[in-house]
């Protein structure tokens, strides 16, 4: 029998970046992409109908960016982990992202190997109810 495998929503508004890593995540037996977004409204309504265990959340968007969705998506859906896969390297954006409740702050030039060790080590920091 196969482990149950964290859906994943992506939200980024680059599409070629959310169709890699949709592919580099489904290729993965504990993962499994069930949406995508390019910003934060979006993120917002997939999150809803979709319930991800994962949100990998850009800061950087049109419309709504990564940190004024975050404490909505963290209300919608409050089991998720959110994380924020951002190109900027301040520390300081990084702080502000965690006190704003994300989970995890992870660059965009960490590599495939990386990204997905560090889904695997906060999915079990922070394991959901079964229920």
């Amino acid at each position: 029998m196969r482990p149950r495998r964290e859906r994943v929503l992506v939200v980024d508004d680059a599409a070629n970046l959310r169709e890699l890593l949709t592919v580099l995540l489904d290729v993965e037996d504990d993962f499994e992409v069930v949406g995508t977004a390019a910003d934060g409204v979006q993120a917002l309504e997939k999150a809803e109908s979709l319930t991800p265990d994962i949100v990998l959340l850009d800061l950087a968007m049109p419309v709504m960016d990564g940190l004024q969705a975050l404490p909505l998506l963290r209300a919608h859906v409050p089991e998720a982990r959110i994380v924020i896969f951002s190109g900027f390297e301040h520390q300081a954006l990084a702080e502000e992202a965690l006190q704003a409740g994300a989970d995890a702050y992870i660059e965009k030039g960490t590599s495939v190997t990386q990204l997905v060790s560090q889904l695997r080590a906060l999915r079990r920091d922070r394991p959901r109810d079964s229920a």
